[in-house]
């Protein structure tokens, strides 16, 4: 939003600064440089098979159900 007012300003001459625009909607400059980059997830194997191993057992268990059966913590898993 910030940057096609930016643009319409630009376009009719008007010099107006991105920090200047940012305080009139009372957003952060941050948030607006900010392009978030999603990290690509990383797969143990050691945990994988073993996971894998006991949810086609057992289809009805659930993510923390395996974690507590194997006595993984669930942000492990």
């Amino acid at each position: 939003m910030i940057e096609t007012i930016h643009r319409g300003f630009k376009e009719e001459g008007v010099v107006v600064s991105i920090s200047q625009l940012c305080r009139w909607f009372e957003v952060p400059r941050r948030t607006f440089y900010y392009q978030p980059v999603k990290a690509s997830p990383n797969m143990q194997l050691r945990f994988a098979e073993t996971i894998k191993a006991m949810i086609e057992d057992n289809p009805s268990f659930g993510c923390r159900t395996v974690a507590h059966l194997l006595g993984f913590n669930k942000n492990t898993v």
